[in-house]
């Protein structure tokens, strides 16, 4: 027809009719039944996705409150945060239901059993919130560990009230480790982990407290940096042989053999030992890894130095190195450490070996 407008499908294309017009494309997948499109859904989706309030701070204001602070701080009323759960989100959505039908067909007794959950779910929201507010934290300290392990913080809940707090749950990096019980004016430790990828000092940072006791319809949590640090010693090599030029110092005694040692009996294997001095006869007798130790006789002397390693690369020297005063210690022999611009005299014990291990993990470190 002349000026008549016609709408006709053609291979998923719109023609108006006319033959002067070019037909409008679309793509049917990209079209629901009542018009709306895909793409709207998936934005309105992310619109009103509930931020993930496990992994950081969503909120600028929130920011500002987790510190860091000197390893210690009360949880005040302005760095606990409340939501409901998704059970607090079902409750919230029952009492709008039940309010919408009590309006509609006029029953008292809708009203009355609204009001009374809602009342309720106040006092449980409240009750949730004093549980975590109002303690105060304090920073429990931690261990040294090797590259590639895991470092281990303690934090120390302590509760000012006489109300035992309960659930409380601390978690790291989304990873929740640890739920403790903490009793009216006592103290509780929680404990965390923490990836420890390279030698050095290592920041705790931030970690996340939560509790959803007394029902789980609601979540109160707060983040807090107390400042926490560990030292990360560098991850030491599976074996290392001793430089010849450098086993026994010009002067010294010559290195005792372990035939002029006493045997002094058994103890359970611990990281470090050498495996030369495990009792395999009796770990196959018994299923436990034992080493046997010897005391008296001279001890040995031997200096580790950077200067007498073949190997090449700062962290390859670092790492045979670690692992040098790793087997030196548990030989007991007395060893010195030598570094560009540090070095340690003779010794042996825990103290030096912990001395040892610190410089080999800050070297290089402004």
């Amino acid at each position: 027809m002349g000026n008549s407008y016609s709408i006709a499908h053609k291979s998923g294309e719109i023609w108006t009719g006319q033959a002067n017009l070019q037909p409008i494309t679309f793509k049917s997948d990209r079209l629901l039944a009542n018009g709306t499109s895909v793409s709207f859904i998936s934005s309105a989706r992310a619109f009103f996705q509930w931020p993930d309030f496990t992994r950081k701070p969503v909120f600028k204001f929130i920011a500002k409150r987790i510190g860091p602070f000197n390893g210690t701080v009360t949880l005040d009323r302005r760095r606990v945060y409340i939501l409901p759960t998704r059970a607090g989100l079902v409750f919230l959505l029952l009492l709008l239901l039940l309010l919408v039908g009590s309006v509609n067909y006029n029953k008292s007794l809708g009203f009355v059993l609204t009001f009374i959950l809602l009342g309720l779910g106040n006092v449980i929201l409240f009750a949730t919130w004093k549980n975590l507010a109002g303690s105060r934290l304090r920073a429990g300290g931690s261990l040294p560990v090797f590259a590639g392990e895991k470092a281990g913080f303690a934090v120390q809940l302590e509760n000012q009230s006489v109300q035992t707090r309960y659930s409380i749950a601390v978690s790291h990096q989304g990873r929740e480790y640890e739920v403790v019980d903490v009793p009216g004016e006592a103290v509780a430790l929680a404990h965390f982990q923490v990836d420890a990828a390279r030698r050095g000092i290592l920041q705790a940072g931030r970690f996340r407290l939560s509790t959803e006791f007394p029902t789980g319809l609601f979540v109160a949590w707060t983040w807090i940096d107390l400042s926490m640090q560990t030292l990360v010693y560098p991850r030491p090599a599976l074996s290392a042989e001793i430089p010849i030029s450098t086993s026994v110092e010009a002067g010294d005694q010559p290195m005792q053999s372990a035939g002029m040692e006493e045997y002094a009996g058994l103890r359970k294997y611990q990281p470090g030992d050498s495996w030369r001095r495990v009792a395999w006869k009796v770990v196959a007798r018994t299923d436990e890894l034992v080493t046997r130790q010897y005391h008296g006789g001279q001890p040995q002397l031997q200096w580790i130095d950077w200067q007498s390693l073949s190997v090449s690369g700062s962290e390859a020297r670092l790492s045979v190195m670690t692992r040098l005063v790793i087997d030196a210690e548990a030989a007991g022999r007395n060893y010195g450490l030598r570094l560009p611009g540090v070095e340690i005299e003779p010794a042996h014990g825990r103290s030096h070996y912990g001395h040892c291990l610190k410089a080999l993990a800050l070297y290089g470190d402004s």
